[in-house]
């Protein structure tokens, strides 16, 4: 449907000054999709002789999307390098919903110029998976004499899904180093469906330059446990000069999963705190499968530069990780930096076995490590209702903010917190308002009622 607007800017792109027809394709791109009977008047626009005219005629028919498509088709057929190239800048910005432009685009990865070929690889990427039909075009383009030809068309055969694997697998080997890494990174961007370029990306993690051996490895994570006959080559990897390199490794270890487990602890000890991060990190995201690094974990806690991450993947294991419940006792004690957040929640995941010694530190800790020790109750499942006792008894602290978390570890304990159910009550009472409503929940809890999800608001 046009309006009085669109029409009076549609006149206004004939206009005899330039500037007035530029004003006018501006405007109409800020219209957008309500634009698209303009469709045909901005591509006559793409033929000014005005090159900011033909700039935002062009960026106008983007913005107007699926119903400037058949206009800039026809474009695509002009003798003008400058106006093809417009019309493919405005199919990428249109996208998916370019799709019936997929021929077209694809014919022009054979123009003989070779930033109409590059354009074109790169609309057919933002087209994305309904591209498909272009993939041979595509799989011709990675041959193609232009690094930057090779590079777009790597990148949109990323999109493309997993037929897309084998010629991404042949640019692995390519003669510029930028097209391995392009290749690498779509192949890891198609991930679990890529696992038939397992062999080629283990020869690529081998590559002589580190910015395709690190986007190699990176890729091997990205596509999982299917790459487990990898592990080798990336614990090799782990000792790579480059310290990027050894990172990826440690991270698509992880990703790997329990296969990678021994290779990950070896990395422990590695120089670089970065490497060491990214192989704690990657034992935590393994999990469970992971309770043979616990005792290297736990030493680590004592290391600065990772002791947050070791926290943190010792709570990923869970109760596998019970040997760790007194150097977590420790660390929660610290108060300069987050890894007694992450000691915290790491004890409430480990549940049962941590519960005799957080019940002991909130009965005889100083005020930081007690609230810690309460907020590790809220992550400990059916364990919390154990220190039913100690939070009731927190309830009647001086310090406002122990009671506050107290009463919302017994909201959260439900039912099972009925021995507190007097010092709740109590609570009613409390001077501060966040106490008196978290101690109302708690009880509605305790009653049977809807608890936290009650539909009234916590005070702010």
């Amino acid at each position: 449907m046009t309006t009085p607007e669109v029409e009076r800017l549609i006149e206004r792109l004939s206009d005899k000054d330039p500037s007035v027809r530029r004003s006018a394709a501006e405007a109409l791109g800020k219209v957008g999709p309500g634009a698209q009977s303009a469709a045909k008047a901005l591509g006559k626009a793409l033929r000014d002789e005005n090159p900011h005219v033909v700039f935002d005629a062009a960026f106008a028919l983007g913005r107007i999307g699926t119903a400037s498509v058949p206009v800039l088709v026809e474009s695509l057929g002009e003798k003008s390098v400058d106006m093809r190239r417009r019309a493919l800048e405005a199919i990428r910005m249109i996208g998916h919903r370019a799709v019936d432009a997929v021929p077209a685009v694809a014919h022009q990865l054979r123009d003989t110029a070779s930033d109409i070929r590059c354009y074109a690889a790169e609309a057919l990427r933002k087209i994305g998976r309904a591209a498909k039909e272009a993939i041979p075009e595509l799989m011709l383009a990675l041959k193609d004499e232009k690094v930057d030809v090779r590079r777009a068309a790597a990148e949109a055969l990323g999109d493309m899904g997993v037929e897309a694997v084998g010629p991404l697998c042949n640019a692995l080997k390519d003669s510029d180093p930028n097209v391995r890494f392009d290749a690498a990174f779509a192949l890891g961007r198609i991930g679990p469906a890529a696992s038939g370029a397992v062999p080629a990306l283990m020869d690529a993690v081998k590559d002589d330059v580190d910015s395709v051996r690190y986007i190699a490895a990176e890729a091997l994570g990205n596509i999982g446990p299917a790459a487990e006959v990898a592990v080798p080559v990336l614990t090799k990897a782990l000792k790579d000069a480059g310290s990027e390199v050894r990172a990826a490794a440690a991270k698509s270890l992880g990703r790997i999963g329990k296969g990678a487990v021994q290779a990950l602890i070896s990395t422990l000890s590695d120089s670089d705190a970065r490497v060491r991060r990214r192989a704690v990190i990657a034992l935590g995201r393994i999990g469970p499968d992971a309770r043979e690094a616990v005792p290297a974990l736990t030493e680590l806690l004592e290391d600065p530069a990772v002791n947050t991450q070791a926290a943190d993947a010792l709570r990923g294991i869970g109760p596998a990780a019970a040997t760790a419940v007194p150097k977590l006792i420790e660390a929660m004690k610290d108060e300069s930096g987050d890894v007694s957040r992450a000691a915290s929640e790491a004890l409430g995941a480990i549940g049962s076995a941590a519960v005799p010694a957080l019940q002991k530190t909130i009965r005889g800790g100083n005020t930081h490590v007690r609230l810690r020790a309460i907020t590790a109750f809220t992550h400990a499942g059916e364990y919390a209702g154990r220190a039913v006792n100690e939070l009731a008894e927190c309830l009647k602290d001086d310090d406002e903010r122990v009671r506050f978390n107290a009463a919302r570890a017994l909201e959260k304990i439900g039912g099972d917190a009925k021995p507190a159910e007097a010092a709740l009550k109590a609570a009613l009472q409390d001077e501060d308002e966040d106490v008196r409503y978290w101690a109302g929940e708690a009880l509605k809890r305790i009653a049977g009622g809807s608890g936290s999800g009650s539909g009234i608001i916590p005070p702010s």
